[in-house]
């Protein structure tokens, strides 16, 4: 196992003493945090000697000297909206802003609150669901997050129960140099049905590093939108982990616009018997940025279905990975699993890596993937500019045609609506740059 290095590990263990030291909650909950910083110091920091890593370069992270998170005001016209009723949680550099939060009327026994507050007031019940799913347990950063979050999101719907208005939770981060950890804990036992909105921003330098845990009881019904727009210069390393019951529908969508560097690790267990879970990404990068996706779908149990579409849309010296692995074990007959890639290339010098790959223990199955990268096509934008569309509205025509595949997918139409403002938006300042 790789050894952190002792100019790195120092001021983290000496970070977590000091932040340790300050809690004041349950024996269990800080018996987590202790075995997570373990976890962190044996796996070490990574590095592109590590298969896992070898596409994300992490030096220019390295090189700052982050400090924990500071208190800072932020207006609530700088935060994104749904523009329809929603429950509004918001945190401000994971720690937890009732002033720019909102809850609506909801049925009884449904809790949507603070994680940090429901731990002081309903202990049992975080301490139920806490860290207890399976995956990312090689992660360095989930590890981080588990050792250092402070607050986050904890929504727990009962059997049976649909919160049909939208759950709606924005993480900002202010600067500074500074490191968050908000952490997302949803529980929707059997039969529950929700739709859940993250949307992480913030403003000048950062990490943040959130982890998001979505445990589905049997019939359970997901919808979970994950929108990443850091700014320019922050990095983004999240983890999400999934567990299904059985008959349970998940459909994640993930949109990757901001930040220099964004890498997301998904972890899925598909561990009832005819589970579902759809997986929609899509990358937008421009200058030097990176679009990072590692996914793991994991069939534990027979007919399970997952499905996986992933574009990107890279411009400038941008670059996207994605890696996937769709994993059948060999109980898990009848089993359907699709995994596919494109990335569309508006540059000379965009990059994207690509390895969709299956492991399939099982001999009664679908499975199958595929992925593609190239540039416009040639064709189709002659045809544009023949009907007299000049150059640049063909291009942006065809990008968005390309890229509106995804957003299509989205069912909650104010979201939907104002993604696709967002895509023109880049699409009209990305083909006047490049004029």
């Amino acid at each position: 196992m790789t050894a952190v290095a002792p100019v790195f590990q120092n001021p983290y263990r000496l970070a977590f003493a000091e932040f340790a030291a300050n809690r004041r909650e349950l024996a269990a909950v800080a018996r987590l945090r202790r075995e997570a910083f373990a976890r962190f110091e044996t796996l070490g920091w990574p590095t592109r000697q590590q298969e896992a890593w070898r596409f994300t370069d992490l030096s220019a992270l390295q090189a700052l000297t982050l400090q924990g998170p500071t208190d800072a005001p932020v207006e609530a016209g700088a935060l994104p909206t749904l523009e329809t009723p929603a429950h509004r949680l918001v945190f401000v550099n994971g720690r937890f802003a009732p002033g720019l939060s909102r809850l609506r009327e909801m049925p009884e026994r449904v809790l949507i609150a603070s994680l940090g507050q429901t731990l002081l007031t309903q202990s049992r019940r975080v301490e139920l669901y806490l860290d207890q799913l399976p995956g990312l347990a090689q992660h360095p950063f989930v590890a981080l997050n588990t050792a250092f979050w402070e607050d986050g999101a904890f929504i727990h719907l009962p059997r049976g129960i649909a919160v049909e208005t939208p759950i709606h939770v924005v993480c900002h981060a202010t600067g500074g140099d500074s490191a968050v950890h908000p952490r997302l804990l949803l529980v929707l036992e059997d039969g529950a049905r929700a739709t859940v909105v993250v949307e992480y921003r913030g403003q000048g330098r950062y990490l943040n590093a959130p982890v998001a845990e979505l445990a589905l009881g049997a019939g359970a019904t997901l919808r979970y939108h994950q929108i990443q727009e850091e700014a320019p210069r922050a990095f983004h390393l999240g983890g999400i982990r999934v567990r299904q019951g059985r008959d349970s529908q998940a459909q994640l969508h993930l949109l990757s616009a901001g930040g220099q560097l964004a890498r997301t690790d998904l972890e899925a267990l598909l561990d009832g018997e005819g589970a579902s879970c759809t997986l929609n990404g899509l990358t937008l990068a421009r200058d030097s940025q990176v679009g990072d996706y590692h996914v793991r779908i994991e069939h534990a149990q027979p007919r399970g279905t997952s499905q996986q579409w992933f574009r990107s849309v890279l411009d400038d010296k941008a670059r996207s990975v994605f890696d996937g692995m769709i994993h059948v074990r060999p109980h898990a007959q009848k089993t359907d699993a699709r995994q596919t890639s494109r990335n569309l290339l508006l540059s000379r010098q965009a990059l994207a890596n690509s390895n969709p790959r299956l492991e399939i223990l099982a001999d009664d199955v679908k499975c199958g993937h595929g992925s593609s990268t190239g540039f416009l096509d040639p064709d189709a934008e002659f045809y544009l500019r023949s009907r007299g569309i000049g150059a640049a509205q063909a291009r942006a025509m065809l990008v968005h045609a390309f890229a509106n595949d995804s957003l299509n997918q989205i069912r909650l139409t104010p979201l939907r609506e104002r993604l696709a403002r967002l895509l023109a938006t880049r699409l009209a300042l990305d083909i006047t740059e490049g004029e």
